[in-house]
């Protein structure tokens, strides 16, 4: 699964552009953060730090459980700013009755919950950097340049290997990110094999034709 990256979330229009967007969910670069709405809730993952085991990243849940209208009366009176928004959570004394801190007066219907992420993978946008498409093999089939194919969708026949069952790129792209030193990949007879400790997992026939663009901007009203 591919994740967009948005500069920052720091005015009304840049709300609205996120939520008028396929996907309700993005990585921030600054504050560092991943932002989500899940059903009538606003997830956000603070990421700054650069968290080697996502399970270290602290997650904040707040919103109510039939109206997504408090988690926005909260981001207005924030002023639509993300930043400002997590530094009042993170004052926030969760050992007490936080409805009675101020920041969360904004609803009588506003609920917050602080916990760790426990997603081993989730990393920051300035850990993983941009996976730039290929122009053409490279001299050695390193993880990176593996990862770097799968996420721009630079292949065709994609199948297993060893009688293993064909495994989804984005599934291929994960195991990658997750343990990159176990990879390589061996190039023969036009294939390309993804080896994990040694052994072929998949192949594939890469493509080198740059990939189309992915995200289009869209005009805020």
């Amino acid at each position: 699964m591919l994740i967009r990256v948005l500069p920052a979330l720091d005015c009304r229009a840049h709300w609205i552009d996120f939520c008028r967007r396929d996907h309700s969910h993005c990585f921030v670069e600054s504050p560092e953060s991943l932002v989500e709405f899940q059903s009538s809730y606003l997830q956000i993952t603070q990421l700054a730090g650069g968290h080697l085991d996502g399970r270290e990243a602290v997650k904040f849940s707040l919103g109510a459980r039939h109206s997504v209208e408090p988690a926005w009366a909260l981001i207005r009176a924030c002023d639509w700013n993300l930043d400002t928004l997590l530094k009042g959570l993170g004052e926030l004394d969760f050992n007490a009755n936080v409805r009675d801190n101020s920041l969360l007066g904004v609803h009588t219907d506003l609920t917050v919950r602080k916990f760790f992420a426990k997603d081993r993978r989730l990393g920051s946008p300035s850990r993983l950097g941009l996976l730039e498409p290929l122009s053409e093999a490279p001299a050695i089939w390193t993880a990176d340049a593996l990862a770097r194919l799968l996420a721009n969708e630079q292949w065709r026949e994609l199948q297993g290997e060893n009688g293993a069952a064909a495994t989804a790129a984005d599934g291929l792209l994960l195991q990658l990110l997750d343990a990159p030193k176990h990879w390589l990949g061996l190039e023969r007879n036009g294939r390309l094999y993804l080896l994990r400790a040694r052994v072929p997992v998949a192949s594939l026939v890469p493509d080198y034709r740059p990939p189309a663009p992915r995200l289009k901007r869209r005009t805020v009203l």
